[in-house]
């Protein structure tokens, strides 16, 4: 098995962790230890990815910072001091050709397995913006571009004894819109509604890559988790730029409830790590709104368990990013249990 039951030196001291768990037991005590295993997070370079590289680090994971610009990157990577543990691998997840190419390096960092796929990287509340493919950006970025890098990392993650492939989405997916024929040029613009569009596509996407794997007899596990209202500089940004639209009033009222990015790493933390996840699971905070607090299993909107519109979307950003996911079932793999999982 690939998660190894926790050892005591991983057990996190702080109170809050004791008190964030599920009513099931599970919480932070109970992350494994991950030695031997390679993990590979975007976003990774502030905020709830850092926190979650962070996270996967101190259990002895190979983790590899993939974010936007090399000095960020760096710059991360230097910032968790865990020397050995941390790689970084820049990559622009609106330029297609440039997510190939950090696969690609990705690959050679990680002698071609990766155990663990944390899709974590957005962009939110964004001006109208195309990328240099036309696409509207943050159905680009949010999606198309961890669609794109999902599947060039496929001969890796199937390398690996149990993969895992963690798409993180928001608890605002509800008021999510996709357009079923073309999300990513949308006749209208809404910097909010192209937002909440955009996390409506990540929950679909785990619905198509878990369909995928069990037509593929592929041993992959494809789930979701949000981090609820986390306070970043993404957050806070977005709370500048509102102005004085409903949208502030709403942000505002809502700012007393935003937790910290080391906090907001839980659900993310336990769908990557949690033994018992089952594909299609959706993680995220137990507390008031899905807004705070303990890891859960949490609902997803009904529209994004439909398997036409899951379905529709594969095939959409099968055609628009040019990557193509194996059909053929996978040769079996026995694990290798010399290096610890």
């Amino acid at each position: 098995m690939p998660f190894l039951p926790a050892s005591p030196r991983c057990r996190a001291p702080l109170p809050w962790l004791r008190r964030g768990t599920h009513p099931s037991g599970w919480g932070y005590p109970d992350v494994p230890l991950l030695t031997g295993l390679t993990a590979v997070v975007t976003g990774a370079s502030s905020g709830v990815g850092l926190a979650l590289a962070e996270q996967l680090a101190a259990r002895e994971a190979h983790v590899v910072l993939v974010a936007r610009g090399a000095d960020e990157t760096g710059s991360a990577a230097r910032s968790l001091c865990l020397r050995g543990r941390v790689s970084a691998v820049p990559v622009d997840l609106a330029d297609l050709d440039d997510v190939r190419a950090a696969a690609g390096r990705i690959g050679e960092l990680t002698a071609g397995r990766v155990d663990l796929l944390v899709n974590n990287a957005g962009v939110a509340a964004l001006p109208p913006t195309c990328t240099s493919s036309g696409f509207e950006a943050h159905f680009a970025v949010n999606h198309l571009g961890h669609y794109a890098l999902t599947g060039h990392l496929m001969p890796a993650l199937l390398a690996a004894p149990a993969p895992r492939v963690v798409t993180v989405s928001s608890v605002l997916h509800w008021l999510g819109r996709l357009d079923p024929v073309t999300p990513h040029r949308p006749a209208r613009y809404h910097r909010w509604g192209a937002y909440f569009a955009s996390k409506a596509a990540n929950l679909l996407f785990t619905h198509g890559l878990d369909t995928w794997a069990r037509a593929a007899r592929a041993p992959l596990t494809a789930v979701s988790a949000h981090p609820g209202l986390v306070h970043t500089s993404l957050g806070s940004r977005a709370l500048r730029e509102a102005g004085r639209h409903t949208e502030a009033r709403l942000l505002e009222h809502l700012q007393r409830r935003w937790h910290s990015p080391t906090e907001a790493a839980l659900p993310l933390l336990r769908a990557s790590t949690d033994p018992a996840a089952q594909g299609s699971d959706f993680f995220g905070p137990g507390g008031y709104l899905e807004l705070s607090g303990p890891a859960v299993h949490v609902r997803a909107a009904p529209s994004t368990a439909s398997v036409a519109a899951a379905d529709g979307l594969w095939r959409l950003s099968k055609r628009l990013t040019g990557v193509v996911y194996p059909a053929a079932s996978p040769a079996p793999h026995k694990p290798d249990h010399s290096t610890g999982p």
